[in-house]
């Protein structure tokens, strides 16, 4: 009935399955610590920039997404 080789893909599908489960969990739990990276980013460029001599351009909006030409 059972031999070893029919309980080691058992063993591996069940392994698979708790995979299938918990992977999105991680990747939410992930999202947050992303932000927290992005932020400490943004700081350090203000940082390096202000040493650097250059001002942070701020108050300009960023720029519009790229849509190409009509061909005539």
């Amino acid at each position: 009935m059972l031999d070893g080789f029919s309980l080691l893909i058992g063993l591996g599908w069940a392994l698979f399955g708790l995979l299938w489960i918990f992977v999105p969990f991680a990747i939410f739990g992930i999202k947050g610590l992303l932000r927290e990276i992005l932020a400490e980013h943004k700081r350090t460029n203000e940082i390096l920039s202000r040493a650097h001599g250059v001002s942070p351009l701020l108050d300009t909006p960023e720029g519009l997404p790229f849509r190409p030409e009509r061909y005539p």
